[in-house]
């Protein structure tokens, strides 16, 4: 379960941003170039490394330093060599709304990717998923919303449970409203980038 909490805070603090300032102050993006060919070596280290981490200082940077955002969004479409650091909850959250414009659907599958996992079949942690989902739901982004949503319910039809616990855990789960706003999981022009382990 701690792994699926989210830690309900981003880093805002001046003096956060100020370790990645002097990279970031140097650095010259040139218009017209594509992906990373926009900006230095540096740069494209630093945005890596945060890529690979749990999202809270890329989104943290990104909201100081929003010129890079579309570049990011662009990253996240070839990004399959991450790390086992998976992302913060609420960081995706952000990272979703603020890269809404530059929306691929290969962008959005490897963001998502990134998020805690729901393992187990267990009811309590069923029943503490849905409630942190439903304390969340209205301030997350829709999308992880329902992706969560959706494993929850698949978790509980392949689960054995007494038919009355099955009931609850629906009634409860039934309680977060469907919303779609961007079908990610359809094939695209960039489907042939989908890797079979990473599915």
């Amino acid at each position: 379960m701690s792994s699926f909490s989210s830690s309900a805070r981003l880093l805002t603090d001046i003096g956060e941003i100020e370790q990645y300032r002097r990279i970031l102050e140097k650095d010259n993006i040139k218009s017209g170039e594509p992906h990373w060919a926009s900006m230095g070596k540096n740069t494209i280290t630093l945005f890596q490394v945060l890529i690979d981490q749990d999202l809270t200082h890329l989104v943290m940077v990104l909201q100081h330093y929003p010129k890079y955002i579309e570049a990011v969004c662009e990253h996240f479409r070839y990004a399959y060599s991450y790390s086992e650091n998976v992302a913060d909850i609420d960081a995706t959250s952000e990272l979703l709304k603020i890269g809404e414009p530059y929306f691929t659907k290969q962008f959005v599958r490897n963001v998502m990717r990134k998020l805690p996992r729901i393992e187990s079949d267990d009811r309590e942690a069923l029943q503490s998923f849905i409630e942190c989902l439903t304390d969340n739901q209205h301030r997350w982004h829709p999308i992880i919303t329902m992706h969560y949503r959706s494993v929850i319910k698949h978790r509980i039809d392949a689960t054995l449970l007494h038919p009355l616990q099955r009931i609850v855990l629906e009634k409860k789960l039934a309680s977060i409203v469907e919303v779609n706003t961007f079908n990610y999981e359809a094939s695209d022009r960039d489907s042939h980038l989908d890797i079979p382990y990473m599915n």
